[in-house]
């Protein structure tokens, strides 16, 4: 084949892939804020960006000595007709039994919560007033706190802008990053248009199916994806092609494909109108070694025939020890009603055969459930489990810094965190680390530049000591956000380990959502169109993870969490 010919075929090809991208289009929604007041507040501690939130500068309103929020009308806002300005705000609360408020020239009630303990978000049409008065009715004295805080007053819009992924053109589109002021710098070549969480996706032929815009979408998806040099991906995994079974069963045929290809929690797909199975399985279990071990009983009779620690050989005839987690936990759930044949081992050698129904629900015990609130272990050690990076959890940590204070370790459960929001989680650190520090890296897909995200030094007045003891817990599971403020507390401060089981997720990217325009109730969950790659110190954890500091071996299930949970034991006493 001669030169002319291969460039021709190459044309053809740049050809072809630049056309199939010019018949889709993406799209993301953009809020418009236009502020009917300004707020005056003589206190003012603390700000919660967050990337779906109006960037809100506001103060924090401490309800128990602040009673009146002053409100200056912005004379450049021209009131919406017809329509009442939206109230918006985080409330966070402990021992608060009511919450009036009330116009101030009026006297009349404009809004009446009983709140519960932690965050409420409060989003209600409210009047066009001066200045509200509050009125807090505790529910005891023991530790009350309310709190409001990023007040907005005034009319919002969302209007669907373009997105051009820039992973498929190179070109640097879009605007600097905005934090809300939570970072000092942000690199120039990674845009803000880069981080929007959700997007939606058309085709301009209308006519398509919708399997069609199904395929179409997982092309461009896999196209893009930034992580074949860092993850085994399986190269020989088929695409489902049978249409004839519905909408329903494609979804979920495709997204079994996406499992067994990229094994990546970042990347599914589902459709929220398909009814649902309802699997699931009375029996849990954990790779301890090579060897998939009962940990879980979670229906009464089973407990008759099979023991916790027992050995699971085979699900259905098909043999498990080669095969991954994620694909043993697939085959033990199943609908209710249907059937499940273990082959198992006992601790003694010997096997046996077990048949078992399934159910509708099974009653989860309560040494399963885990608690989110924070606690206290003795007179020294602080407990605090986060299950999301989100205000939540930010809230619980700040509502938290009181009892913090005379503590001498916090333990901070990570485990099955599967992140969340990056400013929060900026947040969260910035508890903990007194000064400006690195966040994170990015590597631009282009040009391979990497540069720094740097977090601003706020100068929090409520920073916890520096000479507080963190034990983070973490698994298999923590992945992402954690992640970040895993790898930040430890290498920031001098009093933190790492604790664990196992190496973190190594999963640690931005996390879209995409929504087919022709059915959006289908959604996409992909990391393949940010333009940058994350880099902690200028390498990749991306399949890798977090290894712990103090590695604990497990030898039998009752190390595990559910039980004695040697983890958390090793970190009361390291």
């Amino acid at each position: 084949m001669n030169t002319l010919v291969k460039n021709f075929i190459l044309l053809l090809f740049l050809f072809r892939s630049s056309f199939g991208y010019s018949q889709n289009s993406f799209a993301y929604l953009e809020k418009k804020t236009d502020t009917l007041y300004y707020l005056k507040s003589g206190y003012t501690n603390y700000n919660i960006p967050s990337v779906e939130d109006f960037n809100i500068n506001g103060g924090t309103f401490n309800l128990l000595n602040q009673k009146t929020i002053v409100l200056d009308k912005n004379i450049n806002t021209i009131p919406t007709l017809g329509r009442k300005p939206n109230i918006k705000f985080q409330l966070l609360t402990k021992n608060i039994k009511q919450i009036a408020l009330s116009d101030v020239k009026s006297k009349k009630v404009l809004l009446s919560i009983s709140p519960k303990d932690g965050i409420t978000e409060i989003d209600t049409p409210f009047e066009d007033i001066g200045s509200i008065d509050a009125e807090v009715i505790k529910a005891n004295n023991d530790g009350a706190v309310c709190e409001i805080k990023n007040v907005f007053l005034g009319y919002t819009t969302i209007n669907k802008k373009e997105f051009t992924p820039n992973t498929l053109s190179g070109n640097r589109l879009g605007i600097p990053y905005d934090s809300y002021g939570l970072y000092k710098y942000y690199p120039e070549f990674d845009k803000e248009e880069d981080n929007k969480g959700t997007l939606y996706f058309g085709l301009k032929d209308k006519n398509r199916s919708i399997y069609k815009d199904l395929d179409h979408l997982t092309a461009v998806i896999e196209k893009n994806y930034p992580f074949y040099g860092k993850r085994e991906i399986g190269k020989q995994v088929n695409k489902p092609i049978d249409t004839a079974k519905g909408v329903c069963n494609y979804i979920s045929e495709l997204n079994s494909y996406f499992r067994a290809k990229f094994n990546d929690p970042h990347f599914s797909v589902k459709d929220n109108e398909c009814p649902s199975k309802n699997k699931n399985t009375p029996i849990l279990i954990y790779k301890i070694g090579r060897a998939y071990k009962i940990s879980g009983i979670l229906d009464d009779s089973l407990g008759q025939k099979m023991s916790l620690g027992e050995t699971i050989i085979a699900i259905d005839g098909e043999r498990i020890k080669r095969l991954s987690d994620e694909k043993v936990n697939e085959l033990l759930k199943k609908a209710p009603n249907d059937t499940t044949k273990l082959e198992i081992e006992d601790i003694n050698g010997k096997r046996k055969k077990i048949d078992y129904a399934h159910h509708n629900t099974y009653k989860v015990p309560s040494n399963f459930t885990q608690k989110t609130q924070f606690s206290t272990i003795g007179d020294s050690i602080a407990y605090l489990k986060l299950k999301h990076i989100d205000k939540e959890s930010l809230y619980e940590l700040m509502a938290s810094k009181e009892q913090l204070k005379n503590k001498k370790k916090l333990i901070l459960d990570l485990r099955n965190n599967g992140g969340g929001d990056f400013l929060i989680g900026a947040q969260i650190l910035s508890q903990f680390i007194n000064s400006e520090f690195t966040y994170y890296q990015l590597k631009d897909k282009f040009s391979d530049t990497i540069d720094q995200v740097i977090v601003d030094d706020k100068k929090l007045a409520f920073g916890i000591s520096p000479q507080l003891e963190i034990r983070v817990l973490v698994n298999k599971s923590t992945s992402c956000v954690s992640e970040l403020i895993a790898y930040n507390l430890k290498k920031y401060s001098k009093n933190v380990k790492i604790i664990g089981i196992e190496n973190t997720a190594g999963a640690l990217s931005v996390l879209y959502e995409v929504f087919l325009e022709k059915n959006n109730h289908i959604k996409f969950r992909t990391n393949a169109f940010s333009r940058s790659k994350i880099m902690l110190d200028g390498k990749s954890i991306e399949g890798k993870g977090i290894q712990p500091d103090i590695h604990v071996n497990i030898k039998n299930v009752k190390d595990l969490q559910p039980y004695e949970d040697k983890v958390l034991i090793t970190a009361i006493s390291k």
